[in-house]
């Protein structure tokens, strides 16, 4: 997925490159639009994925309200990685790697918790 902005002399325009196929799609994460490159045939994979990390997005936004979007967006990555890696270790994946981020997960979830009570230290 590749994203290209390319300048005229009158004006900006914002376009997405065809490489290999791909095609432009749009997704709307937490009321921003975004537009990547999707390949033909995994649209629907593309949006389920753009809906699960806007819920998971939102529902972080709702309990830590003084949040910069860009500690909510780190914070549900992390949090999706998590996931992924927690089900990947049921399947038999790397324990030590899990539990790392696991730690790491925890931190950020304090960090985002504590960060409005801390912001005019």
């Amino acid at each position: 997925m590749s994203q290209t902005t390319s300048r005229s002399a009158s004006k900006k325009t914002s376009q997405v490159i065809d490489t290999g196929g791909t095609r432009p799609a749009r997704l709307r994460i937490l009321d921003k639009e975004v537009q990547i490159a999707c390949k033909p045939g995994e649209e629907d994979d593309l949006m389920q994925a753009a809906a699960y990390i806007d819920k998971s997005m939102r529902d972080l936004r709702r309990r830590n309200t003084t949040s910069s979007i860009e500690k909510i967006a780190i914070v549900a990555a992390i949090n999706t990685a998590n996931a992924l890696l927690k089900s990947r270790t049921q399947e038999g994946g790397d324990d030590a790697f899990a539990e790392r981020l696991s730690v790491l997960n925890g931190k950020l979830d304090e960090l985002l918790t504590s960060d409005g009570t801390n912001q005019g230290k």
